[in-house]
């Protein structure tokens, strides 16, 4: 790339830039709140020019309201202290200076952080209360695991109580039969005898 084509190159941009510029002074209206840009401070006059009395300076950032148009470079305002006077207009912004944006940016970082410490705060005291429950739920599967050894052993007795019984009942029926047997048997002989012998 020679040397004139880096000549116009950079005329080019210088254009397109003090176009925007002169676009973004267009764009901002009167009696509307604009922005003082990001320098240190700038100097407020009592005219549109260097020559008129300077009345104070206004800082970065802060927001004053326009009155007229420009005239000479120099915006009519009035400042937040209710001074009315001129600035140039270079220094008037329609959107808030960076100190302001990263004064907004900070004050919800703060906000964020809160909100993050008080969700820790609540998902540190919702861990817990799940400890709790989870020893509450360990302690009440004990409490099942006892209940249902329990309920085994007392159905195991149970059963062998109801087989004790089965087998009781069934030795007192054994017995009454042997007993029926005996005396079926027995009891008739004697009666025979008894009879025969009367008879001779």
């Amino acid at each position: 790339m020679n040397y004139i084509q880096k000549i116009i190159i950079l005329l080019i941009i210088s254009l397109s830039c003090s176009v925007i510029a002169e676009e973004d002074k267009d764009n901002i209206a009167t009696n509307q709140t604009a922005f003082i840009s990001d320098d240190l401070f700038i100097y407020f006059h009592s005219g549109p020019g260097t020559q008129y009395r300077i009345l104070g300076s206004i800082d970065a950032g802060e927001d004053v309201q326009l009155l007229g148009e420009v005239e000479n470079g120099y915006q009519h305002v009035k400042d937040l202290k209710n001074r009315d006077g001129w600035v140039d207009a270079k220094y008037i912004s329609a959107t808030p200076g960076l100190r302001v944006v990263l004064a907004e940016l900070n004050e919800e970082l703060l906000d964020k952080s809160r909100e993050l410490g008080e969700l820790k705060t609540k998902l540190s005291n919702s861990n817990k209360q799940l400890g709790s429950f989870k020893q509450d739920n360990q302690k009440l599967s004990l409490q099942n695991q006892e209940i249902t050894q329990k309920f085994e052993l007392i159905s195991a007795e149970l059963d062998e109580n109801e087989w004790d019984i089965k087998l009781t009942w069934f030795s007192y029926g054994a017995a009454v039969l042997v007993i029926g047997l005996i005396i079926g048997l027995i009891l008739p002989r004697f009666f025979v005898r008894k009879s025969y012998s009367s008879w001779n």
